[in-house]
């Protein structure tokens, strides 16, 4: 009986090399071009929060936005009239970033800090 060589180990999976690769690797996806011409990404964390991506090749600019409207109802809760479909929370200003994932990675977690908020925190 010949000898049959051993499986070695599964190859590793291929390592996002471009700027563009390691944005799909979070979950990016890509919607098209802005009027400026930067290619936009676009990743939904959940179903009321949305990070926008606009890749300017030498720069990008990064901002989000929360359905805050839907995101009460879902809870039961009223905003003003109860019109929920132009209540969303956007930065007051959105941030310039250089290409560098680790960047991007940095000001997402930075952002999802911040909008931590204990409504029932004695110092509001």
């Amino acid at each position: 009986m010949a000898d049959t060589p051993a499986a070695g180990p599964a190859p590793a999976p291929p390592v996002a090399t471009t700027f563009d690769d390691q944005l799909e690797a979070m979950g990016f996806e890509r919607h098209g071009r802005a009027r400026t011409g930067a290619v936009l990404w676009v990743l939904p964390i959940n179903r009321f929060l949305t990070f926008t991506l606009h890749d300017e090749h030498a720069a990008v600019l990064l901002t989000w936005s929360f359905d805050a409207g839907e995101f009460f109802l879902s809870r039961g809760w009223l905003l003003g009239a109860g019109e929920t479909s132009f209540q969303e929370l956007h930065p007051q200003r959105d941030v310039r970033l250089t290409t560098d994932i680790e960047a991007v990675k940095a000001e997402m977690r930075r952002v999802l800090a911040s909008l931590r908020v204990d409504l029932g925190a004695f110092e509001l």
